[in-house]
């Protein structure tokens, strides 16, 4: 069994809850579940033989990295992933960092968290196409 089968069994509720809010533009809640599949997809990824070493990391080592920099951190590291894509998590999360912490005091505005949510559709299958090269057709993503 994976080591992370209890996440990987809750992923599809939480793709379907983050398209219907993508559809329905509610960006803060899309925000939060692309946080949570962020997570998850790095997850993954490092458990996966896509690294330089062409091993997985184990679970141990993996979980130590408990939020999504310090995930994208140790992907780097390990070089799961290149630098253009740790730079996109980085301005993702500094986004929803702001989105959290800033919405109320004006540093974002609302409407500027769309074109955040719609690429962040991007990083995701960037980052699974590293360990499960995915092509997706046009009736799965409307």
């Amino acid at each position: 069994m994976h080591p992370y089968q209890d996440q990987i069994d809750r992923m599809w509720g939480l793709i379907k809850l983050r398209i219907r809010a993508l559809k329905n533009e509610f960006w803060i809640e899309t925000m939060d579940l692309t946080y949570i599949l962020l997570e998850v997809e790095l997850r993954l990824l490092l458990t996966s033989k896509a690294g330089e070493a062409g091993k997985p990391l184990p679970p141990s080592e993996i979980d130590k990295a408990d939020y999504l920099k310090s995930l994208a951190d140790l992907s780097l590291e390990k070089k799961f992933i290149d630098s253009n894509l740790y730079n996109e998590v980085l301005s993702f999360n500094t986004a929803r960092r702001k989105m959290t912490h800033r919405l109320i005091q004006g540093e974002i505005e609302y409407s500027q968290l769309e074109n955040v949510c719609k690429d962040s559709s991007d990083i995701i299958y960037k980052i699974q196409s590293q360990w499960l090269p995915i092509t997706i057709g046009p009736t799965e993503t409307q």
